[in-house]
């Protein structure tokens, strides 16, 4: 009786092993297109399923890349790994949704997140900067349910964690609707908003700060003082750090 129930579970072993070798076979040519030669070296569990797949580069023998499996699942692509020279640049995790973080390859350190849309992992949901010393965010893009127009963009400071700016984006448009800068005097916070009266299109800090000095020495700026109610429900919604991954912004 244990030598057929032996023979079985070797029985089993080997056709998820016959299974799971076709199946790598297709994992590698759909997602690691590359000129450069590569040879795969499948990891599998005692079941005989694929923990996971590693690609090197066949010259070298450097890792290009590691394809984690779901355990219970093992078609289910869990998280992937890829190098260049040696060192890791960039980790896909598809747990929840699709997220992306590209990595310094000379400290290891986070650069920066791209979510993608739970439901369509070619939409951006949010992008997170990282401060390369300290890999805090201190930036965070958050994108329309289109995952191409920008809701809104949030700076904050990597020394004090504070926000200390908030873009908002006109809904279907890539021009700004109001820029709140928060700047520090001492132990009080000065808030000045801007509002555009045409839509203006911006691409960096820089020019956002440009524009603003301008209009403010034509009395074009609201400062928070004559702006409070606008200001304090800026503060109830964004004073605690929040995960924007999930955020779908219509």
């Amino acid at each position: 009786m244990f030598s057929l129930a032996l023979a079985e579970k070797n029985k089993n072993i080997k056709l998820n092993l016959e299974k799971s070798a076709k199946f790598l076979k297709n994992i590698v040519s759909k997602n690691h297109e590359s000129e450069i030669e590569t040879v795969s070296s499948p990891i599998f569990r005692q079941d005989g399923s694929i923990e996971k797949l590693i690609e090197k580069n066949r010259s070298t023998g450097e890792i290009l890349r590691i394809t984690h499996f779901d355990y219970f699942d093992e078609k289910k692509i869990k998280f992937i790994e890829d190098f260049e020279n040696g060192k890791k640049i960039r980790d896909t995790s598809f747990s929840f949704f699709k997220s992306v973080t590209d990595i310094d390859k000379n400290t290891g350190k986070k650069l920066k997140t791209t979510n993608y849309n739970i439901n369509d992992d070619n939409k951006k949901m949010s992008v997170y900067d990282y401060d390369i010393e300290t890999e805090q965010i201190i930036r965070m893009t958050v994108y329309r349910i289109d995952g191409k127009n920008i809701a809104f963009i949030k700076e904050i400071s990597p020394d004090t964690g504070i926000v200390s700016r908030f873009i908002s984006y006109k809904k279907d448009s890539s021009a700004i609707s109001s820029v709140s800068k928060y700047e520090k005097l001492g132990d009080t916070t000065i808030k000045t908003t801007y509002y555009y009266s045409t839509p203006i299109y911006l691409t960096t800090p820089e020019m956002i700060d440009k524009k603003i000095t301008a209009d403010s020495l034509n009395k074009r700026v609201l400062d928070s003082f004559n702006n409070k109610k606008f200001s304090h429900l800026i503060d109830n919604l964004y004073k605690n750090k929040q995960n924007f991954a999930s955020i779908n912004v219509s």
